[in-house]
């Protein structure tokens, strides 16, 4: 029989011993192609496959979270498998284990049962890629686990965020949930790296260049919104923290259109586990209830025409965008957006848009009305203002306010409880994006336990030819009968 041995070598790989077939079956079975590979220039030039791999035979190390995969390897293969007493330790905690220690440390708020079975699997495991949907309290369950290990072991918690807004908003969290304030570093804005706080939250992009010794202060990595991490950055943080055994990622979905591919995140956090899904939170009543709204914009026979002819003169690397800039700079269309966001009186809207200065700056002027208050924001807004935006927002009685927000500031992290409209006024195919957007409106509180989403696509197609955005739309309705949420779809002429 064939025999694979695992060697520990620290906490972020292990050496893989086996005969030189083997290890050569192993390098294939962890080998991808990247999203994106085939416009690298080395990829065009020939000089490179398109595979990342893991692991070669010549090479044979591994990283530790990918150890259930060798286990799975061996088991169809009929491998035996020789695993070092270093790797694979469980924490023997009891199955109620969450339910008992938010108690004991006087938690203010209740945890549900996925959230118990969540925090178990994670601390049992000691690494684990929670896939855990938006709304379900992700941060809430960070911050158990955190609570955990320092109370417990008086370790130090490394806490890594994708955007410098999601900083203050989780280290505001911390706070509400319970921590002292003291017990809080926050890494933004150039503030300095360096602290004896027990909690740390920063962003990844400010730990790229720290020296691995200063990761060695922490036993505990948790990386929020992992699917963010681009992949080089994951690594080249991950593989400097060899003397953290515990690591647990968080994220609300994991597909093809993330950042990092699933076998890096799984190798540096562990293996996925989900206990809960959107539907089975609207289900039970704890996030909003939710239905979708297609408003498809049918443009008239003439101007499909024109446009079509005006996109075949064009190169096709160059049709998408503009088709995105006629759609943006559109009278008509802009028009039925504003006329839609003014009907959804007494009411908190939240409208998406992609392009700040070619869309989003066309939108302001014409949705500030009377009675109302308009917010801006986009990537040149600091996240001190996105924040004041967020309470002002969620404290104020009157629901009057408009949110005008480009995707890459507000698809992802940002916490609002009272927002009962998105407004999907751009195109968009990724699953994550939708996804998260979506869970924008799904927070339940202060009178908000419904959410609408309006979900607008453009019909430009003439003859044969279909317009990019109406296929991306159809991939959204795709997603929208995965996930079962509810959904109808209307065809408006303009």
């Amino acid at each position: 029989m064939e025999q694979i041995k695992l060697e520990f070598i620290d906490h972020v790989y292990m050496r893989v011993v086996a005969d030189r077939s083997t290890l050569q079956e192993l390098t294939d079975f962890f080998s991808f192609q990247p999203k994106g590979y085939k416009f690298s220039p080395k990829y065009k030039a020939g000089i490179w496959d398109g595979y990342i791999r893991l692991m070669t035979a010549f090479n044979p190390y591994l990283y530790v979270g990918l150890l259930e995969h060798i286990r799975n390897f061996c088991s169809v293969r009929e491998y035996e498998l020789v695993i070092d007493p270093e790797l694979g330790q469980i924490e023997d905690i009891p199955d109620d284990y969450g339910f008992k220690f938010a108690k004991e440390i006087g938690s203010k708020l209740d945890l549900y049962q996925y959230q118990n079975d969540y925090i178990v699997n994670a601390i049992r495991t000691k690494r684990a890629l929670s896939l855990s949907p938006t709304s379900s309290g992700k941060s809430f369950m960070q911050y158990l686990i955190s609570q955990h290990y320092h109370m417990n072991y008086g370790h130090r918690v490394l806490i890594i965020v994708p955007l410098t807004s999601l900083v203050s908003q989780m280290a505001g969290d911390f706070i509400d949930y319970g921590c002292d304030p003291d017990a809080i570093h926050r890494i933004q804005g150039g503030t300095a790296k360096d602290s004896k706080a027990f909690f740390t939250i920063s962003t990844w992009q400010s730990l790229q260049k720290q020296e691995k010794e200063w990761f060695d202060q922490f036993r505990v990595i948790i990386g929020d919104e992992a699917h963010l991490f681009t992949g080089k950055s994951l690594t080249t943080i991950m593989e400097k923290c060899t003397d953290a055994p515990y690591k647990f990622g968080f994220t609300g979905t994991i597909d093809s259109d993330s950042n990092t591919h699933k076998l890096v995140l799984q190798g540096v956090f562990g293996q996925v586990k989900r206990f809960v899904s959107t539907k089975d939170l609207i289900d039970d009543g704890k996030v909003a209830s939710f239905k979708i709204k297609g408003l498809v914009l049918e443009h008239n026979k003439e101007i499909k025409k024109q446009f079509k002819v005006a996109v075949a003169k064009l190169p096709v690397n160059k049709r998408y965008a503009a088709e995105r800039e006629f759609i943006a700079n559109n009278t008509k269309r802009n028009e039925f957006i504003k006329k839609l966001v003014w009907s959804l009186k007494d009411q908190n809207n939240l409208i998406l848009f992609e392009l700040v200065e070619k869309h989003g700056k066309i939108l302001q002027p014409l949705l500030q009305t009377e009675g109302r208050q308009l917010h801006f924001i986009h990537g040149g807004i600091d996240s001190t203002e996105r924040e004041r935006i967020r309470h002002l927002v969620e404290n104020d009685p009157n629901k009057n306010h408009d949110i005008l927000a480009s995707f890459g500031t507000f698809s992802t992290g940002t916490n609002l409880k009272r927002i009962d409209n998105l407004i999907m006024v751009s195109s968009s195919k990724s699953e994550i994006r939708v996804l998260q957007s979506i869970g924008r409106t799904l927070r339940i509180g202060n009178g908000s336990d419904e959410a609408t989403l309006y979900d607008i696509a453009d019909d430009l197609s003439s003859g044969s030819y279909t317009n990019y955005t109406l296929e991306h739309f159809k991939e959204r309705v795709q997603i929208y009968s995965k996930e079962e949420f509810p959904f109808k779809i209307f065809n408006i002429p303009i």
